[in-house]
């Protein structure tokens, strides 16, 4: 028994430190229920002004995310006018200031003499969070349905499989919440 809650508690600390804070709006009138299938507002992505952002190897890896966890859910995609939704998505970068605050406490002797020290600091630096917000629209009158955000620190990649993998977990874990539970 003890295994298993041990075993609990660092799968409910790894899952805690994922770094993804996810959100969602919509309105709660939609019938979800209704929506079966989906497409692309557009095929050529908004520009962000950020060119860590408007890249067309982005773009691809965010879409094919969105469209696979879309089609696991069951819904189709759809060529034309037939969706019953429309999808789109933008990104945005927040910088932000933290602060690494830290006290040190030590006691030492020689001899017959001791001391006491206290140390404080104080470490600023700059990060950026990068924000994805999913939209999904009614087709005929472009209004929202559904809103999903996922925002997590931003990274830069020198290996494409590993920012593959991040998107995949941040597109999965923002689609969690659809179609939201009314």
């Amino acid at each position: 028994m003890k295994f298993t809650w041990t075993t609990l508690l660092i799968v409910a600390l790894i899952a805690g430190c994922s770094g993804i804070q996810v959100s969602q709006d919509y309105d709660p009138a939609t019938g979800f229920g209704s929506l079966e299938s989906f497409r692309w507002e557009t095929t050529v992505q908004e520009s962000t002004g950020d060119p860590r952002l408007d890249n067309p190897l982005r773009d691809n890896r965010i879409r094919s995310a969105v469209e696979r966890v879309l089609k696991e859910k069951g819904f189709a995609p759809s060529e034309g006018a037939g969706a019953t939704f429309l999808i789109r998505y933008r990104e945005t970068l927040n910088k932000k200031l933290e602060s690494a605050g830290g006290i040190g406490f030590g006691i030492g002797s020689y001899g017959r003499h001791g001391g006491v020290a206290i140390g404080t600091g104080n470490n600023l630096r700059e990060t950026e969070d990068a924000s994805l917000i999913i939209d999904f629209l009614d087709p005929e009158s472009k209004t929202l349905l559904w809103r999903g955000t996922g925002t997590r620190r931003f990274k830069e990649y020198d290996d494409p499989a590993k920012a593959s993998r991040d998107i995949n977990q941040l597109v999965e874990k923002i689609l969690e919440q659809f179609p939201p539970k009314t």
